[in-house]
């Protein structure tokens, strides 16, 4: 049995494999441990199926040199698109973090076998959270969508770094910003918690006010936590298209 490849067609497969890797380690909810890594690769072969005919009739012509070139430009390009989406569930958990700090919940943080980091349980709980509403929103179907125009605008994986590095680091004060609005409520309330705390220590200075506050401060948090969640399905819509748009600002032809 002979099988016969196009190698033009050959080469393009080889430099979307190397731009779909990157996206697929990076990108939420792809780089997620849960996944097999079997099934992660076969979503970046098929992706760089889909668009190796497109990219191999843009390096024809390309020599050696030239190809080693090609192959760096698509690993920053895999890497740009995702890490635009990637901060996106960090904000998320960095709000739940905000919070877990105030309560004190900070101080218990254990080690996530899914992330492989250490986490907190209410930051780990928005992150979850915003990648069930990603998926809810069909927000994955969007990121693969922006990955395949990514390719259509720049097949040879040519970035703007100016671009990129000055809106990466807009968009992250934009995010921080937003997790500060996602978690503001919960945090106002504990301000006001520790301040009335302080005062009842002040009056009653036989009371454990570091066991009473512990306590008071756990029960307010997760009083107050619906109102967080409420507002996590249309931070986590917004925040995704923010991203895709920023992140098609640096992709060029």
């Amino acid at each position: 049995m002979q099988l016969n490849f196009d190698p033009v067609t050959l080469v393009g497969f080889s430099l979307v494999l190397v731009r779909a890797t990157a996206f697929v380690i990076l990108c939420p909810p792809f780089n997620s441990p849960a996944i097999p890594t079997r099934i992660k690769a076969g979503f970046a072969v098929a992706l760089s199926f889909v668009l190796a005919q497109r990219v191999g009739a843009e390096v024809a012509s390309l020599s050696m040199s030239a190809y080693v070139g090609a192959l760096a430009s698509q690993l920053v390009a895999g890497l740009a698109l995702a890490a635009f989406v990637f901060v996106i569930f960090q904000t998320l958990q960095t709000a739940g973090e905000m919070i877990d700090l105030q309560v004190g919940f900070s101080l218990g943080g254990i080690l996530d076998p899914l992330s492989g980091n250490t986490s907190t349980p209410i930051g780990r709980l928005h992150q979850l959270l915003g990648i069930a509403i990603l998926f809810a929103i069909n927000g994955h179907v969007l990121v693969v969508r922006a990955f395949l125009e990514s390719v259509q605008a720049a097949p040879l994986g040519h970035v703007d770094t100016t671009a990129l590095a000055s809106g990466l680091v807009k968009y992250v004060g934009l995010l921080m910003i937003a997790a500060i609005e996602i978690s503001l409520p919960i945090i106002a309330a504990l301000f006001c918690t520790e301040v009335a705390l302080g005062l009842l220590g002040k009056a009653a200075p036989q009371l454990n006010i570091m066991v009473i506050g512990f306590g008071l401060k756990t029960m307010i948090a997760f009083t107050l936590l619906g109102a967080t969640l409420v507002m996590l399905p249309e931070a986590t819509e917004s925040l995704v298209w923010q991203a895709l748009r920023s992140a098609s600002q640096v992709f060029r032809g």
